[in-house]
């Protein structure tokens, strides 16, 4: 009957506990005894169990609070309480309370080996309910998983397909994503952050596809009422994307995207760290970007113009360890391509 099962027998009487332990021993358990709640206490934490016999009344101590006290140092064991008081509320106390099983005095071995096999049984059903459990989870995270890619695959062609309105703008969205992740790489963030940051900055323009053409293309100088219009964007990119709950913990980067370091941006005047971080990645990101392309209202510039402003209006514009961490990422990349050769 041996299989590895380890009981801690706990009960102040000591008769009981040589008795009864060396039956179960006969019987091929493998019996480790207490008499104090110290006691006990000591062992679970220094040795591991599976099954714990408690007596309800140890001296001063009661077993439930003992069992309460076990659960604390080890949640995997499993309670039989034992007690000459076999009213209804203790057993319902103490089943409520999380023991599996409930013996009363006086009781045989044979009662023992039964509530033992009871527990064990308990024991492998809850363990196969967990890994049911685990594997149930994985699926749906895999299919959350295939889902958020579809959905971000979607809206991304969206906003491509919102860039070839306008031929300055073309790829900006994925050329922004890109340097945005190689800055969060250089700032240390860990992948899962990284991976949140390419999707904002990749989305971080959404909101144009509800602007009009006319705006978007225009050539002249814009009027406040169109200024305006374009700085809701953000606003509109969160209305998009706010339905969309695996979305949600990226709003903020996509709302504040063009707020200033200094508190002068929009939509809320946000200053310093109380932007969010991807926020301030994107809006370095995004600038650099915006620089190298050509609009209606002026020519593309180059590289080294595009880093002089953000070196310029760092502290102002944007904040000053992305822009620093950028430029360092930039010059350590350039480097490698010069000595990789033709």
């Amino acid at each position: 009957m041996a299989d590895g099962t380890s009981i801690l027998f706990v009960d102040d009487e000591t008769t009981i506990l040589k008795v009864f332990s060396s039956l179960l021993a006969e019987a091929g358990y493998t019996i480790t005894t207490a008499s104090r709640a110290d006691d006990a206490l000591r062992l679970i934490s220094d040795n591991r169990f599976d099954i714990v016999f408690l007596d309800q009344f140890l001296g001063p101590a009661r077993g439930l609070d003992v069992m309460r006290r076990m659960a604390e140092v080890n949640a995997d064991l499993s309670y039989v309480i034992i007690t000459g008081n076999g009213s209804t509320d203790l057993a319902v106390e103490a089943l409520k309370d999380g023991a599996v099983d409930f013996i009363t005095k006086p009781f045989l071995v044979t009662d023992l080996i039964k509530s033992i096999e009871y527990v064990k049984k308990r024991r492998k059903l809850d363990r196969e309910r967990r890994d049911w459990l685990a594997e149930l989870q994985l699926v749906v995270n895999e299919k959350t998983d295939e889902l958020n890619r579809v959905y971000t695959h979607v809206l991304a062609s969206l906003a491509l397909a919102m860039e070839q309105r306008d031929s300055g703008t073309y790829g900006h969205s994925r050329r922004v994503s890109y340097n945005s992740r190689l800055i969060g790489a250089a700032l240390d963030l860990g992948e899962k952050d990284r991976d949140d940051l390419k999707t904002a900055a990749l989305l971080h323009d959404i909101g144009k596809i509800g602007i009009t053409d006319f705006i978007l293309g225009k050539k002249g100088p814009l009027s406040e009422q169109e200024r305006n219009i374009i700085k809701s964007h953000p606003f509109k990119g969160v209305e998009i994307l706010k339905p969309l709950r695996q979305f949600e913990h990226i709003l903020p980067s996509i709302l504040h995207h063009h707020e200033n370091f200094d508190g002068s941006g929009y939509p809320e005047g946000l200053s310093g760290e109380r932007i969010p971080l991807h926020a301030r990645i994107i809006a370095v990101a995004d600038t650099y970007d915006a620089i190298l392309s050509a609009r209606p209202y002026r020519a593309a510039s180059d590289h080294g113009r595009a880093i002089a402003e953000l070196l310029t209006y760092a502290g102002k514009q944007f904040d000053p360890d992305i822009v620093n961490a950028f430029v360092l990422t930039d010059a350590k990349y350039r480097r490698i391509a010069a000595h990789a050769g033709p």
